[in-house]
């Protein structure tokens, strides 16, 4: 229900005067409410009061009704209007309300002008292509589905955003885990560069090693043979020493011979009391 605030006054020297009288109202044309209720065109009553005011509560009105309002005010001619009545919880003016023809329900403002012609649509994008085709019309589309539509999209963006969001995270991290792994590499090639530099003085330590043990090799040969050179020298001259001994000694009456195989047999023979021929001793000497 709206609130409708009335106040009729008539003219005086000097100023206004509050009116008496009655207002009768009747809805236009038979209709149903929204709650599924026939409501018929009967009238009802209502008086001014002493100040010429009065205050009713009306239904709002629809496509399907208006409502006619008959002023009886102190005057022997009635006057009638047909209004529409806004669904407002503030109070209205009855001055406010929008005077209609009672055959059309076209406000009075706007007659000898086109009609306005609606058309509705299912969908935002068939309102887009009907508003395209009939341009001097008004397309008109659920809004609750447009609505709830847009929440959809949104929902989606959302949902988008919240991914972008997760796979931005995702990718931070594993830019600094290969940062991480960069560093780790570079420690380990630092490390293998200073185990290369170690590896390499090592082998250089070795060859260097290697280089004194053959040289010391060779001092060493070259040292064993100067002493067999020595030894044979000292070997030959002693056998010559020996052979030049042999050479001097006087003759005992030792009879040498000479046996294949090289060596010397010396026979001494001694003299027995009875002149018989003794045995004979052999000596054998080996030469060296």
């Amino acid at each position: 229900m709206t609130q409708i605030h009335i106040s009729i006054r008539k003219p005086k020297t000097g100023g206004l005067d509050p009116v008496t009288g009655t207002l009768r109202f009747r809805p236009v044309r038979r209709h149903f409410d929204a709650a599924k209720n026939l409501i018929i065109a009967a009238s009802f009553d209502a008086n001014l009061s002493e100040t010429g005011e009065l205050t009713v509560d009306l239904l709002p009105t629809t496509s399907a009704f208006v409502w006619q309002v008959i002023e009886l005010v102190d005057t022997p001619q009635a006057y009638t209007r047909y209004v529409e009545v806004p669904d407002s919880k503030t109070k209205v003016e009855y001055a406010d309300l929008v005077e209609v023809d009672a055959g059309t329900f076209v406000p009075k403002d706007m007659a000898g002008s086109q009609l306005l012609k609606v058309r509705h649509a299912s969908t935002q994008s068939e309102a887009e292509t009907l508003s395209a085709q009939y341009p001097d019309e008004l397309v008109f589309f659920d809004e609750t589905a447009a609505t709830a539509k847009a929440a959809a999209a949104l929902s989606t963006l959302e949902s988008i955003t919240a991914e972008a969001q997760t796979n931005a995270m995702l990718a931070k991290s594993a830019m600094l885990s290969a940062r991480s792994s960069a560093d780790s590499a570079t420690a380990t090639q630092s490390d293998l560069s200073r185990l290369a530099s170690n590896a390499s003085m090592a082998a250089a330590s070795v060859a260097n090693d290697s280089q004194t043990v053959a040289d010391t090799a060779s001092m060493v040969a070259a040292k064993g043979e100067t002493a067999i050179a020595a030894i044979e020298s000292t070997v030959r001259a002693v056998k010559d020493k020996a052979e030049s001994a042999s050479a001097e000694l006087p003759s005992t009456g030792i009879t040498e011979g000479t046996t294949d195989t090289g060596t010397t047999e010396e026979t001494t023979e001694e003299p027995g009391k009875d002149s018989t021929p003794a045995k004979a001793k052999k000596t054998t000497v080996k030469e060296a």
